[in-house]
C-alpha cells in the first residue's frame, strides 16, 4: 500500500469577508466531493484501489479572496495479479496533458462530480432535461477524463450515472455539489478558480441556490434519447399535458404518461398510432434506484413506426 498527497486550490474571488458558516459548508462540501470523486479511481485507472481518502487543509485565507489550499491524501493499493509500480500511478493522477488547468486527475473527477450534481438540481428547478453552461461544463470535463484515461466518454457518463443511481447518493451530491459554490453565489456570483480553471459568474448564476426545499426535492432524472419508436396508447387533441400514454420499447416495456412540450402541438400527433420522436425521459428515484415515469416529447422525427412511413420537418 502507497500513500500519495495530491494538491487541490480553491479561490473565490469575494469582495468581501465570507462569513463562517459559509466557509464550513464550503469545506464540507469539498471534503464530501474529494471523497465521491476518490470512489471513481478505480473505475478511471486499471487496477487501482483506493483504501483511504482524506482531505487535509493546508492554509485557508478568509479575507477577499477567499482562498482555500489543500492536500488530499489517498492510501493506494493493487491487484494482486497486476504489478504496477507507484510511480506509474502517479503518473496517471498528476500527469494532465490535455489542459493547464488541473493538477491531477482527481481534481478533474471531482469538478465533474459536481457539475453532474448540478445538472441534476437544475433539471429538478425546471422538470425537464434543460441545455446548460454547467452541464457544457460537465460534458467539458468529461471529454478530459475520456483523453487522459483513454476510456471512451460514453463508458465515463456511465460510471457516473451508476455511481449516483440511488436515491442517497444522488440527493448527496447535489447537496455537496451546492455547497462547494456557496460563497461565490453569496457574493453576487462572483468567479471562482479550482486549481487554474476559472469558473465564470455566468456560470455560477446559472446554478440553483440551496434553500430549505431541498431535503424535499424530488430529484427525478431526465435523460434526452433521439429517435425513439412510440406506441401511443391513449391521445387527446387538445391538451398535451394530460391523457397520453405510450410505450417505448427501447426504454421500457410498461406503459408511460407523455407529455407533449411545446413548441410541438398534440394536433400533429392525433390519429397516429406510432411516431418516431426526440424524447425526454423521466426517471422517479425509488428504492431500486431510478424507474421510468413519463416521456416528454420534444420534435417529431416522422409519423410511422420505423421513421420512413411520413417524415416531418424538425423544429427549429
Amino acid at each position: 500500500m502507497a500513500e500519495v498527497h495530491l494538491p487541490l486550490s480553491i479561490t473565490y474571488e469575494t469582495e468581501g469577508v465570507t462569513p463562517v458558516a459559509d466557509v464550513i459548508t464550503a469545506l464540507q462540501a469539498t471534503d464530501a466531493l474529494v471523497k465521491d470523486a476518490s470512489s471513481l479511481l478505480p473505475s478511471l485507472i486499471e487496477g487501482l484501489q483506493v483504501e483511504k481518502c482524506s482531505l487535509n487543509v493546508r492554509s485557508l485565507t478568509q479575507e477577499s479572496p477567499l482562498r482555500e489550499i489543500f492536500f488530499i491524501s489517498l492510501f493506494l493499493a493493487f491487484q494482486d495479479d497486476l504489478e504496477r509500480e507507484v510511480s506509474s500511478v502517479l503518473e496517471d493522477l498528476f500527469n494532465i496533458t490535455v489542459s493547464d488547468d488541473y493538477d491531477t486527475l482527481v481534481t478533474v473527477a471531482l469538478l465533474a462530480i459536481a457539475f453532474y450534481g448540478v445538472g441534476l438540481a437544475i433539471d429538478t428547478v425546471k422538470k425537464t432535461f434543460a441545455d446548460s453552461l454547467p452541464r457544457e461544463k460537465f460534458e467539458e470535463l468529461v471529454q478530459v477524463l475520456a483523453a487522459e484515461t483513454g476510456k471512451p466518454a460514453a463508458d465515463i457518463r456511465s460510471i457516473i450515472h451508476a455511481r449516483f443511481g440511488k436515491p442517497a447518493a444522488a440527493k448527496r451530491l447535489v447537496r455537496s455539489a451546492k455547497g462547494v459554490f456557496l460563497p461565490s453565489q453569496r457574493d453576487k456570483n462572483a468567479p471562482m478558480m479550482v486549481d487554474r480553471d476559472r469558473i465564470s459568474s455566468e456560470v455560477i448564476r446559472e446554478i440553483p441556490y440551496p434553500g430549505d426545499s431541498d431535503q424535499e426535492a424530488d430529484f427525478d432524472r431526465y435523460t434526452p434519447h433521439e429517435a425513439v419508436p412510440l406506441e401511443l396508447h391513449a391521445q387527446d387533441r387538445d391538451r398535451s399535458a394530460t391523457g397520453w400514454a405510450a410505450v417505448a420499447p427501447s426504454i421500457s416495456e410498461s406503459r408511460l404518461k407523455v407529455r407533449v412540450i411545446d413548441p410541438v402541438k398534440p394536433s400533429a400527433l392525433w390519429g397516429h398510432d406510432k411516431v418516431v420522436a426526440d424524447v425526454v425521459v423521466v426517471s422517479k428515484l425509488t428504492a431500486n434506484g431510478y424507474t421510468p415515469t413519463e416521456i416528454q416529447i420534444t420534435d417529431i422525427v416522422s409519423l410511422g413506426g420505423d421513421g420512413s412511413d411520413q417524415s416531418h420537418p424538425r423544429t427549429e
